[in-house]
């Protein structure tokens, strides 16, 4: 399969930013639902063991990530230019539960095994003597200062660098499933080992491809830094729609390859 069968990234934006339009108000609306829900449901980690949270964590995730499957959806028929409402969310709720809890508790376990390192170090960082804030007094000199400060300052940059590899590191491991809701919804008599095998060969050979596009959104999310996160809300759901055109420009591409091998 030739690369010049396939949309440029420029492209795949560009016809994002056309089908956004008209939509905006649904997309946030996706977004925004399942982040407050998730906000809310944060709430019942109150236990001082990092094992039952972490438990409970992975259930609400799992739950939580058959949300996807509506926004999957959503996006998805946005982009056909097919009727959508904010009533397709809660989509995976009703068709194919079984499946989408799955494919979701597979993509929640990636994430929250992946974590567990920087998990681990946020909880010695806490409890950790040497970052307790000193009490100033009288006697209290500025070296004393400068040193809690460097010392807090180092572990926390170790820390975000953990989190970054972390994260990085889970992006990677979900990499050759990143079709799987796309598949589900085409093909919803399919199993979800069915589904992550051919997610799988979806991705062969687009990984590079799917990487770079996500690389491209850089400037925008270091943008919104400026913002204070404002933009987000514009940004997620063009990301969104953007890996939906990518996902349909990989299916076209098969489908055309599939049609000229026939003759």
């Amino acid at each position: 399969m030739e690369q010049s069968h396939y949309k440029s990234n420029a492209e795949l934006k560009y016809l994002a930013r056309a089908q956004m339009s008209g939509h905006f108000g649904l997309l946030i609306g996706t977004m925004l639902i399942p982040f407050l829900i998730s906000f809310f449901c944060s709430g019942f980690l109150l236990s001082q063991n990092y094992l039952v949270n972490f438990v409970i964590g992975i259930v609400l995730q799992t739950l939580l990530s058959v949300l996807q499957v509506g926004a999957t959806l959503i996006y998805l028929k946005t982009a056909c230019n097919m009727p959508a409402q904010i009533g397709d969310l809660i989509d995976g709720f009703r068709n194919n539960l079984p499946v989408a809890l799955k494919v979701g508790l597979l993509f929640t376990l990636i994430s929250s095994v992946c974590m567990i390192p920087c998990d681990i170090m946020s909880i010695n960082v806490l409890n950790s003597p040497a970052l307790a804030v000193p009490e100033i007094t009288e006697t209290t000199t500025l070296n004393e200062m400068m040193e809690f400060y460097g010392v807090f300052y180092s572990v926390m940059g170790t820390y975000y660098l953990l989190n970054l590899a972390c994260v990085l590191v889970s992006f990677l491991l979900q990499l050759v499933f990143v079709p799987a809701y796309y598949l589900m919804l085409d093909f919803p008599e399919w199993g979800a080992m069915k589904l992550l095998k051919k997610s799988i060969e979806v991705m062969h050979g687009n990984k590079l491809r799917y990487v770079l596009l996500q690389i491209s959104f850089l400037p925008l999310i270091l943008l919104s830094i400026f913002t204070c996160g404002l933009t987000m809300i514009w940004v997620v759901p063009y990301m969104q729609m953007t890996n939906t055109n990518f996902y349909l420009d990989i299916m076209a591409a098969k489908n055309r390859n599939m049609n000229n091998s026939s003759y």
